[in-house]
């Protein structure tokens, strides 16, 4: 028997199987997502495939998706980067091939998650944010995944960044969200505007950056102060000590996570306060972890959001 724990972001699908619930002991893949524009067939491409590829016996599955989530119902209620999906009932759909219990959870709070168990002797407020294709945030709060009045909170890629510009329009139909100056894709369109290249990837920018681009670093640098700036506010706001940087500017190394951290507590220096930024310490796959500790808890204590 396995359980199954998958992770769904806008450009890949990251998954691990386990048998015995040893989840220090995972091994870790991705495939490409696949985009149809039918969210019944994305389904079965991105998540059936495979869940029939690497099990023949399925217990349990958990999903991490890049998501607003109805959790009352176990629904998707709005995916600002694959909009095919709003609404759409994903459990049922994977109900009626399976059968098998299915925990579903946004993906920043399941990063969280994953981040929180491993500093979990040794931190009680935290923030895990994610960034790649979109940008989500998990808050921990004292001891426990906050989740907000209806579910929301934690839409990091969705608040307003004052820009005001055609080229940060959001793919939730919003002008100026973070997300749309500071993820991978609005980084790479912007690198392809100036550089007039047709780069397929951020990690392509890093890799400009790191051979002494001008125009990458330009790139990368406001990057780094748009994200510094982003978590003094939550800093400020709710006093977080640590800061989690997940997805795929995880990839990116540690020299511009540091960068973002000096940046940050340059701002704070006035009063007196700092914070740590660190890399995600399962770097892409933190979501997949959290995923399947979620499950775990399910079939330990019943209760899927249980820290």
């Amino acid at each position: 028997m396995s359980y199954i724990g998958l992770d769904i972001g806008g450009s890949n699908v990251r998954f691990a199987v386990t048998n015995d619930w040893n989840l220090n002991n995972l091994e870790y893949n991705k495939k490409p997502f696949v985009r149809s524009g039918n969210p019944q067939n994305e389904v079965e491409e991105n998540i059936c495939s495979i869940i029939d590829d690497v099990s023949d016996c399925v217990e349990g599955l958990s999903i991490s998706l890049a998501a607003v989530m109805d959790r009352s119902r176990k629904k998707v209620k709005i995916w600002p980067n694959n909009p095919s999906w709003n609404h759409y009932d994903l459990v049922q759909h994977l109900n009626s091939r399976y059968n098998v219990p299915i925990v579903i959870e946004d993906d920043a709070n399941c990063g969280a998650i994953c981040e929180y168990y491993f500093l979990k002797d040794s931190v009680r407020n935290m923030a895990y944010i994610t960034i790649g294709t979109g940008i989500g945030c998990g808050l921990i709060l004292n001891g426990s995944l906050f989740t907000g009045e209806n579910g929301f909170a934690g839409e990091l890629g969705h608040i307003y960044m004052g820009y005001a510009s055609n080229d940060s329009m959001c793919s939730c139909g919003n002008q100026s969200c973070f997300q749309a100056v500071a993820s991978g894709p609005a980084v790479l369109k912007k690198y392809n505007s100036v550089a007039k290249t047709r780069l397929m990837s951020l990690e392509q920018v890093h890799r400009k950056y790191l051979y002494g681009d001008p125009i990458a670093a330009k790139c990368l640098s406001d990057m780094i102060d748009c994200i510094s700036g982003v978590i003094y506010n939550l800093a400020m706001c709710l006093d977080i000590p640590l800061f989690i940087m997940g997805g795929g500017v995880s990839n990116m190394g540690t020299n511009l996570i540091s960068q973002i951290e000096k940046k940050a507590n340059e701002r704070l220096e006035f009063f007196e306060r700092r914070i740590s930024v660190k890399q995600a310490h399962f770097g892409e796959f933190s979501g997949v972890y959290g995923a399947l500790q979620l499950l775990k808890n399910y079939y330990s204590w019943g209760k899927e959001n249980n820290l």
